[in-house]
């Protein structure tokens, strides 16, 4: 390493001398770049921990300047723009839904129609998944698109339909504050513009063994009631919340086994209405008065009836009340709409006219 460092120095002092006429300038500058390469080239906590910060920390400061200031424009953009939240039980094909959307409006309209039958992205169905799509693609490849489509983005919010993970689509509706566990007020700025709550129509009937009615009902039940606690808990002397619709997707049509829309609403309010009234009866069985829950924080009488409070009967009319449009419209996912049946271009329709 000496031998090595009194070339280099040589070297360097000699060109050194050669530019100026200085000896002494030359003796300083020669001994300078020895005293430099030595410290350098030596084992040294402090050269160490230098060389290692600077191999580290590069490549992130490097990212930052690169891609930085992109990412947080394009998050700031994506949490501002409308969103639907997609919701219901496992297994309603919800992730199916979410990759035909993004197939039919996920892409830019002017991407030619040759790549219409290229395959969408694999989503998970265990988490929260957003996607940004196009109101104003056109659904099917012979109909025109708007020429204002870069106005008409809007997010797709899927959310996990198991009954540990709901909670995500529920602080979707209804934020709770972390601390306390109360119902956050609602933001200035309201992005969600409405909720599909998908379901399969072909297990939804009572008599079926396998019946799913009463784990979807009981999804919907908590959904709605969310709804309605934004509406009710934060408007007393203030302005309303923004009205969020809901619409009930009866999915899988196209089974022999699934019920007609009319069927499914029958079905579901007539399921809504016992679990409110099983909910209730909990309620009073364990002892508890509506009294006493009016008087502890926020609850009101009533607060986890759904609809009308005392109404013998549930409908979802009831839900007008509480500003929420509840619409059922039956469909299919795997559907065209003709001879495979009935598509899912009438969720699409609805899903435009809200955002």
């Amino acid at each position: 390493m000496d031998t090595t460092i009194e070339t280099i120095t040589a070297t360097v002092a000699a060109a050194a001398t050669t530019a100026t006429s200085n000896t002494t300038s030359a003796s300083n500058i020669k001994e300078l770049i020895k005293d430099f390469l030595i410290a350098s080239l030596q084992p040294n906590k402090t050269v160490i921990i230098t060389g290692l910060l600077i191999v580290l920390l590069f490549p992130i400061f490097l990212h930052q300047v690169l891609h930085g200031n992109e990412s947080g424009s394009s998050s700031s953009k994506n949490s501002s723009l409308p969103s639907i939240l997609l919701a219901g039980p496992s297994g309603a094909g919800k992730t199916a839904l979410l990759t035909l959307f993004e197939k039919r409006a996920g892409r830019p309209t002017s991407t030619p129609t040759s790549t219409a039958d290229e395959p969408a992205k694999t989503h998970t169905s265990q988490t929260p998944v957003s996607v940004k799509l196009n109101a104003a693609a056109s659904w099917s490849s012979s109909s025109s698109s708007d020429e204002n489509s870069k106005k008409r983005n809007f997010l797709l919010i899927d959310t996990p339909g198991h009954p540990k993970l709901r909670s995500s689509a529920l602080s979707h509706l209804l934020p709770l504050d972390p601390k306390t566990g109360r119902p956050l007020p609602p933001p200035k700025s309201e992005p969600i513009k409405g909720v599909i709550f998908l379901l399969d129509a072909s297990t939804l009937s009572p008599s079926s063994p396998d019946s799913s009615l009463s784990q979807a009902a009981t999804y919907l039940y908590d959904l709605l009631l969310a709804l309605q606690h934004r509406y009710s808990r934060y408007t007393k002397g203030s302005k309303h919340p923004p009205s969020i619709p809901v619409l009930i997707a009866a999915n899988k049509l196209d089974l022999f086994t699934a019920l007609p829309a009319t069927l499914v609403k029958k079905e579901l309010e007539a399921e809504l209405g016992r679990i409110r009234v099983s909910r209730s009866k909990g309620l009073l069985d364990s002892g508890v008065k509506e009294e006493d829950l009016a008087g502890a924080g926020d609850k009101e009488e009533g607060d986890d009836w759904l609809g009308e409070y005392g109404s013998e009967k549930f409908e979802f009319r009831q839900m007008v009340e509480f500003d929420i449009e509840v619409e059922v419209m039956g469909g299919s996912v795997v559907g065209n709409g003709g001879e495979e049946g009935p598509g899912c271009e009438g969720w699409w329709r609805w899903v435009v006219e809200r955002v």
